[in-house]
């Protein structure tokens, strides 16, 4: 019970640790001393801070952010779904159809007028459309309404509200 309880407490952080992540959000791979340098703190208090948030959570990887498109990704859609009655099996071969397919980049249950957010990224309109046909082929009897978003441009992405 004690460990469930500390898992629930909400971490502890600071501007400097603030001040950290935001850096690491626009330069994921600066160097340790230049990232101590900037936010005005030893190479040592630095490190332990980002042990710190990783251990704690905050911080839940380090990953790269790629550019889809250059790879010939064109179409980057949004899926909102809603769902009809289901047994357990059924929801779960569902959800590991999406979340094992190549294209499926995110699947996030939601509230609202619709179950659940998939994020789908496809090189041209057929393959966007080969894709989609076939999980609503497959998952007809779950689903009961799609409806899909093409974004044209991206004009901002942060992964933190400061």
């Amino acid at each position: 019970m004690r460990k469930l309880q500390k898992n629930l407490e909400k971490p502890k952080i600071n501007a400097k640790d603030i001040e950290i992540i935001k850096i690491l959000e626009e330069e994921g791979r600066i160097p340790i001393t230049e990232l101590a340098e900037r936010v005005k703190l030893s190479h040592e208090t630095v490190r332990y801070k980002l042990n710190k948030l990783t251990k704690s959570g905050i911080i839940e990887k380090f990953i790269v952010r790629i550019n889809k498109k250059k790879l010939g990704y064109n179409i980057c859609a949004v899926i909102m779904l809603s769902t009809w009655n289901y047994t357990k099996e059924e929801w779960e071969e569902f959800l590991n159809y999406l979340i094992k397919h190549k294209n499926v980049t995110s699947v996030e249950k939601i509230t609202g007028d619709y179950d659940l957010k998939i994020g789908l990224w496809a090189k041209n309109t057929e393959e966007f459309d080969f894709i989609s046909h076939a999980i609503k082929t497959k998952f007809s009897k779950i689903i009961k309404d799609w409806q899909t978003f093409i974004f044209t441009k991206q004009y901002k992405w942060k992964e933190l509200p400061f």
